[in-house]
């Protein structure tokens, strides 16, 4: 995600308090751009209107082994 799909996501999941995530989780022990030109969410907890929202304002939820990944299609 860019630095802005980053920001929007923040905004809704934040929006729920008792959500839970993990930011920027390195892949493979590997960071590379994370933090500087790619972002990261994995969500651990959250109430159903989270996945809701994201996934009106576009994007892509994939279950993984860090919890539930975030991403922007568009």
């Amino acid at each position: 995600m860019t630095q802005g799909q980053f920001l929007k996501a923040l905004e809704i999941i934040s929006s729920h308090y008792s959500s839970q995530i993990t930011i920027n989780q390195p892949v493979n022990d590997f960071v590379g751009d994370l933090g500087t030109k790619k972002w990261t969410i994995h969500i651990n907890k959250c109430v159903p209107a989270v996945i809701k929202q994201l996934i009106a304002d576009g994007f892509i939820l994939s279950m993984g082994e860090h919890g539930l990944s975030v991403d922007f299609i568009g």
